[in-house]
């Protein structure tokens, strides 16, 4: 009698798992102007920043001149906290001075994973943060002006992530490069702009579906809805050709300076200018909102006054704010009183009469 021998399969499955601790990060500026007026206000007593949200959370900055306590009142004590809450909060705080340049000085500090829990002790501080003589003799120290740093990671949760046997891995989304690389391409255009003489095309879909205006001027009943060339006369072209690119990816084209060049600097604010207005028009709030976030970040006295201007023409009411709080500096008001924009600031924006 024969036999016959079975193979038998064996399959070998391996799995693996990854703990995560889900985080959420923001930092806060507190810049402290007349740095000297502070100095002599007492061992214990300090200076309290503006109250900043991270993580759901409101915090709190306060910076002792004098030291926290009589053994550290050779250092500038710092420390934060969260305000008005009684909840646990888990948290990693980072104090830095920042150089001129905006970078991180070698004043620097940061915490362990730390616990907010007793309301009387709801501060996490480094109390030797610096030695006061030689922060005083360091370049950090500008017109009697520093700012410090705040960065906080809120510690929400954690959580544990299977990989499954069969690994596969699902890449992210890029709807987005697709529809920039179509806009870039033109292929399938149904509407092309002429603007200042150049062309650009574009996809009347795309366009309707992004902005109620252009919806109006290409599907209503506008005049726009019959032509295949529309001229566009008052927007600068880069401007407009940087408006289609948002909105076909939802990102800003790559204008964005890191550098501390003043020329890349003024051609960045100058287009954030240029684009706000042209998203007010189009109804483009993201857009807006970028833009203006983007000139909140990089105020200067040549460029505030435009600014305030804008936020007052455009209702940018984070805009407005950042350009008061800039110039509430007795210095920095001087200066941009100074300045060919002034008295249309005046104009536009007469509170600055009582500042």
């Amino acid at each position: 009698m024969g036999s016959s021998a079975r193979a038998i399969s064996h399959q070998n499955l391996e799995t693996a798992s990854t703990f995560r601790s889900e985080t959420i990060t923001g930092s806060h500026l507190f810049k402290i102007c007349g740095y000297s007026l502070t100095k002599g206000i007492g061992i214990g007593k300090s200076i309290t920043s503006d109250a900043f949200t991270v993580g759901g959370y409101n915090w709190i900055i306060q910076v002792y001149p004098d030291g926290a306590a009589e053994s550290r009142k050779d250092f500038i004590s710092i420390r934060v906290g969260p305000r008005g809450n009684d909840t646990e909060v888990k948290a990693l705080i980072t104090f830095t001075i920042l150089q001129q340049n905006g970078a991180s000085s070698n004043f620097s500090a940061t915490s362990p994973v730390w616990t907010f829990t007793d309301p009387k002790i709801r501060f996490w501080g480094s109390w030797e943060f610096a030695k006061r003589t030689e922060f005083e003799a360091s370049k950090h120290l500008k017109d009697d002006s520093f700012t410090v740093k705040c960065t906080i990671t809120v510690i929400k949760g954690t959580k544990v992530e299977v990989t499954h046997p069969y690994g596969v891995i699902v890449p992210p989304s890029n709807l987005n490069q697709n529809l920039a690389n179509l806009f870039e391409s033109g292929k399938g255009a149904d509407v092309t702009f002429v603007v200042k003489g150049e062309i650009l095309k574009a996809h009347r879909c795309v366009l309707a579906v992004r902005s109620a205006v252009f919806n109006a001027e290409l599907f209503g009943c506008m005049k726009e809805k019959w032509a295949d060339t529309i001229t566009v006369e008052d927007i600068e072209t880069s401007v407009f050709k940087s408006m289609l690119y948002f909105i076909y990816s939802d990102s800003l084209p790559d204008f964005e300076v890191t550098t501390d060049v003043d020329s890349e600097k003024q051609d960045m604010r100058l287009m954030s200018q240029h684009l706000l207005v042209a998203a007010d028009r189009y109804q483009l709030e993201r857009l807006r909102l970028m833009c203006e976030d983007l000139l909140c970040k990089n105020l200067s006295v040549s460029n505030v006054g435009t600014a305030l201007i804008l936020a007052e023409q455009h209702n940018c009411s984070q805009l407005k704010a950042e350009c008061l709080r800039f110039m509430s500096s007795p210095e920095v008001f001087k200066a941009v009183a100074q300045t060919d924009e002034f008295h249309n600031l005046i104009r536009v924006c007469p509170i600055l009469k009582d500042l």
